[in-house]
């Protein structure tokens, strides 16, 4: 059987396909009764409009396209979806998600914009934009949300957490449970250079260790995905003349390997070494890990809702958002041993 047309439903009603589109998109100077006929009519015809022909006539594409440098599968990308989501679905919207993992998909994606053609606004995560990029985004004259970016010069509202003073949060805190002697143990980023951002969470660990005056037993950085690497890291952490007691470590996934790693290691947690991680993901919860927790899947939302104000030309109430951070004590952070 044929796919009913808007020209189909027109006839049944009695009425213009023009008035059809109206009705449909719940547009003003459409009669009750009119309406409820199309509907009706649409309904007994198992119509359903088509999203180009839609698009053609509102002028948008009733798309949200989010652009991330991290991985689709991981936890914040994820919730940050689920977020997203969470508002776009109700309001009509679809997300469109374009990856860039790699210094050749990065090139690909601002060369040829393909978000320009299929989304009203963009969601911008994971990477530091550089100064051709901002070019070729302005260009696109579109509205453009950042997640978690410490460049705002190009886009018309953020989302951020204080990373920084979050880690550093975390050092206080161990700190005041006699914690003295740290280290911390960060992602080895397979994308490197300055262009692709830099690691706040470690900048804001070093900066309190300092301040505070404690001793920094150094600064590991690991292939979360290498059980090995971790390893043979953890085993050369453990050799240390002065072995810390605290462990900050980048991310409650990497932490949740880590503890693993250190019991089948014969290490008592906490009561030999303290882990601390970060997100408050599922591996958290699961674990008992002591974390600092951000509210991905919030974030989503506040972006999406951004992003639909942006597209209705309005400015939102709050153009650049700080979503705070809390810290979440677990089983895996104690007081610092007492030392023999």
């Amino acid at each position: 059987m044929a796919r009913a047309t808007i020209d189909d439903v027109a006839r049944a009603a009695g009425v213009s396909t023009f008035t059809v589109s109206r009705a449909l998109r719940g547009k003003e100077h459409v009669a009750a009764a009119t309406r409820a006929k199309v509907l009706k009519a649409a309904q007994e015809l198992n119509y359903t409009a088509s999203r180009s022909a839609a698009s053609l006539a509102s002028g948008r594409t009733n798309r949200v396209a989010l652009l991330s440098r991290e991985r689709i599968s991981g936890w914040f990308i994820g919730e940050l979806m689920e977020g997203l989501g969470d508002v776009l679905a109700p309001a009509g919207y679809d997300l469109t998600i374009y990856r860039i993992g790699s210094a050749e998909e990065r090139s690909g994606f601002f060369t040829n914009l393909p978000a320009n053609r299929n989304a009203d606004a963009l969601v911008v995560t994971g990477f530091a934009v550089n100064d051709d990029e901002k070019r070729a985004l302005t260009r696109m004259n579109m509205p453009i949300v950042s997640v978690n970016a410490s460049d705002l010069t190009y886009c018309q509202a953020s989302i951020v957490i204080d990373d920084e003073g979050s880690e550093a949060s975390v050092v206080r805190y161990l700190a005041a449970l006699g914690h003295r002697r740290f280290c911390y143990v960060g992602r080895l980023d397979p994308l490197t250079g300055d262009d692709w951002g830099f690691d706040a969470r470690a900048r804001g660990y070093q900066d309190e260790v300092t301040e505070l005056g404690l001793h920094d037993c150094g600064m590991f950085f690991v292939d979360a995905t290498d059980r090995a690497s971790i390893r043979q890291t953890l085993a050369s952490i453990l050799a240390l003349p002065e072995r810390p007691t605290a462990m900050c470590v980048w991310s409650d996934q990497l932490a949740a390997v880590i503890l693993n790693v250190l019991r089948a290691m014969g290490v008592r947690v906490p009561q030999d070494i303290s882990v601390f991680g970060f997100d408050g993901s599922d591996a958290a919860a699961t674990v008992g890990l002591s974390t600092m927790t951000q509210p991905a899947r919030r974030i989503g939302r506040l972006a999406a809702q951004r992003a639909l104000t942006l597209i209705d030309g309005k400015t939102p109430e709050e153009t650049h958002t700080v979503v705070p951070t809390a810290l979440e004590p677990g089983s895996t952070a104690g007081p610092a041993p007492t030392d023999r």
